[in-house]
């Protein structure tokens, strides 16, 4: 909750002191109203600067070693289009990459979430989209939609594209609104459009080889396992990780902030959509976030690695990084096509299953050994990295939808299991979702049919140095 008591005591103290001022000295009616409109901007500001900050506070403790939040952290909030569909919009990109359809582009490209029933059932009502360029608005324009997920009951995971094509190449818009054809906005009221930021991602000169992008992360994530994760992507060659949290345990957020204010990784704080904690609600978050990443680093990064915190791409054989990796599967595997996907086949490490005890406790990639013989069929689970410049939906999984002039056969690769899996750590999940994968078995059937499996011990002393290092700066003691 955000603490505003102070700023209201400002406030009201303030006002009492310049209307006893005003009756001694005499004021005019305009004094007191600029002055009031001053103090009411000042508390104001106070109430903007609690929101960057998670839970409005100032600092966060570990194990009695506190850790100030020194470097800044975006607040996302959903905004709700004044328009008869249920639509909530996290943000929009003003799109021009060279792999786009040239007749077509650019586009703003809007990452929602909205009512399936209205968008695409009998119900549907078409969308458009209102330009605005300084103060002065453009005839709206029809928006497509394309979805980014399966969604839930009601709503789904989209992103609408506004053509800009017609638009002169040496205007930038800054904001967008978005109307519908309900009797309202046959002729809406400009002043009452809400407009949406247009933004616009930053083009550096030279490109990180590999950032990861995370869905939203919420609850509580065990504090040594998200140092563990963290190390192993370091190991491998990601240079910047993006985190979106939202109702975050405040031991986990912590650990974020530990690597958010070194610049280590890059923690956004999401506000939910209607306040909900239903752990669905959550999950439908998960494929916007994804993107509103991709679009941000589309001239950032080189590669974007997709993953969950309970999984890790694990290079195999003799290779040690993802650079490594990729030019391998490269070097192997010749494409005629320069931007690549690469999906990694998704392999079990159940808790249920051997583990050698040899290992540091705290270490859950040393630790757990076993894992299922098989690993999951092809596209299911798959993890990928991907090159941002030929994808405009991104799941949590692989690229929903590439762009009109990256969109080749030998673009998308299934990499041979030989390099590279994606290995799950969690326990046996099997039998919550029996109905839906037909052909899973029953955990306990499953976990008979193992392999001892020590792909990550290769990377043990640097992983055990690393990891003891970052633990011993957050306070956290670990067993022996």
């Amino acid at each position: 909750m955000i603490r505003t008591r102070g700023i209201k005591t400002f406030y009201v103290r303030e006002r009492r002191h310049l209307l006893r001022r005003c009756c001694r000295t005499g004021c005019t009616l305009q004094s007191r109203l600029i002055v009031l409109i001053v103090i009411a901007a000042v508390c104001y500001i106070g109430v903007y600067m609690s929101l960057q900050r998670p839970g409005g506070q100032k600092r966060k403790v570990v194990n009695r070693h506190v850790t100030s939040y020194h470097r800044h952290v975006d607040t996302m909030a959903w905004a709700k289009p004044n328009v008869t569909t249920e639509m909530y919009v996290l943000s929009a990109y003003y799109d021009d990459r060279p792999t786009l359809d040239p007749r077509a582009r650019p586009v703003v490209r809007i990452i929602t979430i909205a009512d399936k029933e209205q968008i695409e059932g009998r119900g549907q009502k078409k969308m458009m989209c209102v330009i605005w360029v300084g103060n002065s608005k453009w005839t709206p324009i029809r928006m497509t939609y394309s979805p980014t997920g399966s969604g839930g009951w009601y709503f789904r995971e989209y992103i609408f594209v506004c053509d800009l094509g017609k638009l002169s190449s040496t205007i930038k818009p800054r904001f967008l609104s978005i109307i519908d054809e309900s009797p309202d906005n046959v002729y809406p009221n400009v002043k009452s459009l809400y407009k949406i930021p247009i933004k616009y991602p930053h083009r550096p000169k030279k490109k990180l080889e590999f950032g990861a992008c995370i869905g939203l992360t919420y609850g509580t994530i065990d504090p040594l396992r998200l140092v563990e994760w963290v190390e192993l992507n370091r190991i491998w060659g990601v240079e910047e990780i993006n985190i979106y949290g939202s109702i975050v345990n405040k031991t986990t957020q912590n650990v974020f902030m530990h690597y958010h204010n070194q610049n280590i990784l890059i923690y956004n704080n999401v506000f939910r959509i209607f306040n909900e904690t239903e752990e669905f609600m959550l999950q439908l978050m998960s494929a916007p976030t994804l993107n509103d990443c991709m679009y941000k680093n589309m001239y950032r990064y080189k590669h974007i690695v997709v993953i969950d915190l309970d999984e890790v791409i694990v290079p195999r054989g003799n290779l040690t990084s993802y650079t490594e990796l990729l030019d391998a599967i490269d070097a192997a595997i010749k494409r005629k096509h320069r931007h690549r996907m690469y999906h990694f086949s998704n392999v079990y490490f159940f808790s249920e299953l051997p583990q050698d005890n040899s290992m540091p406790s705290h270490l859950t990639t040393l630790r757990q050994v076993g894992r299922l013989r098989l690993p999951s069929l092809q596209g299911v689970s798959t993890k990928t990295i991907i090159d941002p410049l030929t994808c405009t939906n991104l799941h949590n999984h692989y690229c929903w939808k590439l762009t009109e002039l990256g969109d080749a056969e030998t673009e998308s690769l299934h990499v041979p299991k030989d390099f590279a899996l994606n290995q799950h750590y969690k326990r046996c999940h099997f039998d919550k979702v029996l109905n839906v994968y037909r052909s899973l078995k029953p955990c306990k059937e499953a976990l008979k049919d193992y392999a001892i499996d020590t792909s990550v011990h290769r990377f043990k002393d640097v992983l055990v140095s690393r990891v003891q290092k970052e633990l011993d700066k957050l306070g956290i003691r670990t067993l022996k």
